[in-house]
């Protein structure tokens, strides 16, 4: 299986390729980190509900609606991807096992880097000593093959996730902005140093290397890139974004077991 070492990608890349290379085939795992900002919304995300459309454009954000689950996120350089696609045959057949599972080497990659993370059901890592969610992850079916997805922060901004919001009122904003600082972590908000690219995918690279038979590649499939920038187009489009899915959000989750109301 091929490890892909990719770098800094642009064009929302950090999130369209994996879809490319799941629906044609490619095995394996990627690690790379976004050029560019945007928001990331879950498959059963509502983007008219949940995200304040015209701040996003306002502010030059791109918004994309990916294939997995969990909820949005705000994407930005400083943030380390792993994306792992595999055959649905090799993963556990709960949906919790298969978090837990895979969620291994990420934990043992943030401890090589100097911080002890836990899994908190069902798909967060958090900080053993704050409780602060550090990692979240998505996954979900992609074509003939399972996707798992999630992020090594090296640094975030609260409080731009915080504007990013649809909100009714100011107060409103200012109680998920807190929340967001109580409950969101990142590696150099804890250890109070600077992290790299090149450092953290190494971390990666050596505990997945442990779960699984990795062949660096540094260079993803050209045809699985022509694919992504097609998908980008779908992902990005009013008719995706808007899509009803039939899920209200009356709450914004901030991590597992904190919510806060929209109202």
């Amino acid at each position: 299986m091929k490890a892909y070492l990719l770098g800094k990608l642009p064009r929302m890349l950090s999130t369209t390729l994996f879809h490319a290379m799941a629906q044609l085939g490619y095995e394996g795992l990627i690690l790379c980190e976004p050029e560019d900002t945007y928001v990331s919304l879950g498959y059963f995300d509502r983007a008219y509900e949940l995200i304040d459309l015209k701040k996003c454009k306002d502010l030059g954000i791109g918004l994309i609606r990916r294939q997995t689950g969990g909820g949005a996120v705000l994407l930005s350089p400083g943030q380390v991807f792993y994306q792992l696609i595999l055959p649905k045959e090799v993963v556990p057949f709960k949906v919790e096992d298969a978090y837990r599972k895979l969620s291994q080497p990420v934990i043992r990659a943030y401890a090589r880097l100097g911080l002890e993370v836990e899994y908190k059901p069902i798909n967060d890592l958090v900080v053993n000593s704050s409780q602060r969610k550090i990692s979240g992850q998505g996954a979900g079916d992609v074509g003939k093959f399972f996707v798992f997805v999630g992020n090594i922060l090296l640094r975030f901004d609260p409080d731009l996730m915080a504007e990013l919001f649809n909100l009714p009122n100011k107060y409103a904003r200012e109680k998920v902005r807190q929340s967001l600082w109580e409950n969101i972590s990142w590696l150099e908000r804890e250890l109070c140093r600077i992290f790299n690219l090149k450092e953290v995918t190494e971390a990666l690279l050596k505990e997945f290397s442990k779960d699984f038979n990795l062949e660096v590649c540094e260079e993803a499939p050209q045809d699985a890139i022509e694919l992504a920038e097609e998908l980008r187009e779908e992902m990005t489009s009013e008719e995706t974004l808007l899509e009803d899915t039939g899920r209200k959000h009356h709450l914004i989750k901030i991590r597992e077991g904190v919510y806060v109301p929209r109202y």
